[in-house]
């Protein structure tokens, strides 16, 4: 068995994270959902991965450990887990192993903001499992989801329906949350993972990169190296889109002017904030809100 961690830890090294973006896996949607078959075989079992998107797994069948921000733990039946755009992660599933599970894949603005805080906050991976006597309604649940999602993913009382569920099997995960027995591997991507969480919680700050380097107990100038290998983007490029994607967020989300919107994500400089929102969407805040209002 030591034999085995030693091995998974030389070959997770080994290995730079992918960076999956919303665009390709969610097909231009706030939601996406599949149910799902994976084995030794599978391309996932190699890729160890970020992503800018949530994705949420409920396993129905079969059993696979899973490496999650460098701790390596087992889900079989009954388990879910809630990966974040601040995780890192990859399945670990064996030869002659496999699993089925719904795979819930949404963005950011896809939930309400009180709630992605509160997914935010929590340090350790978010995984549970849920209890025998709930399994079946949850296992009933999943499939309507399902099926809402491929026959009327257009429909809006649809999208209401899949957007209220997903946000209370989020609670629910918040909820029964539990510690695992797991294996702690020193990942090289962890220092990564600590400094994103870190733009996550206080974006509304302001944030050097001395600050991001502090949390990933860095050295700035290792961090600004190691940042930008391993994210594929600068650390203030990053720190900017973050916090762009929140303000489009509250754009479509909530009432507050668009000043006051710049100021909560952080921009010190409204001129600054609208000329960088228009670069990354395309499109200026105030046209933003303006499209909203009209719908």
């Amino acid at each position: 068995m030591k034999q085995k961690n030693l091995n998974i830890k030389r070959d997770i090294n080994n290995k730079k994270p992918d960076i999956l973006i919303s665009d390709y896996y969610l097909e231009n949607r706030e939601f996406n959902m599949w149910d799902c078959y994976s084995e030794h075989e599978s391309s996932f079992n190699e890729q160890l991965h970020f992503h800018n998107f949530f994705e949420l797994s409920i396993i129905y069948e079969g059993a696979s450990r899973f490496l999650v921000n460098g701790e390596v733990f087992t889900m079989g039946i009954r388990s879910m887990q809630l990966i974040r755009p601040s995780d890192y992660h990859r399945q670990l599933t064996e030869s002659g192993e496999h699993i089925r599970y719904y795979n819930l894949m949404f963005s950011a603005a896809f939930l309400s903001e009180p709630l992605l805080q509160e997914l935010e906050k929590v340090q350790q991976p978010l995984c549970a499992t849920v209890g025998t006597a709930e399994w079946d309604d949850m296992l009933r649940l999943l499939k309507k989801i399902h099926k809402e999602f491929k026959q009327s993913s257009e429909d809006i009382l649809s999208q209401i329906y899949i957007r209220a569920n997903v946000e209370n099997l989020c609670i629910y995960l918040l909820r029964n949350q539990k510690a695992e027995n797991t294996i702690n591997l020193q990942i090289p991507q962890e220092p990564i993972r600590k400094a994103v969480s870190f733009i996550q919680k206080n974006y509304r700050n302001p944030i050097h990169l001395i600050d991001a380097a502090n949390a990933a107990g860095l050295s700035p100038t290792y961090f600004s190296m190691i940042f930008h290998n391993t994210m594929g983007i600068k650390f203030s490029d990053y720190l900017a889109a973050y916090r762009l994607q929140v303000a489009q967020r509250y754009l479509h989300s909530s009432d507050l002017p668009v000043k006051q919107i710049a100021a909560v994500c952080g921009f010190s400089s409204y001129p600054y904030f609208v000329t960088l929102f228009k670069e990354h969407f395309g499109y200026t805040p105030g046209s933003c809100r303006s499209d909203i209002q009209k719908q």
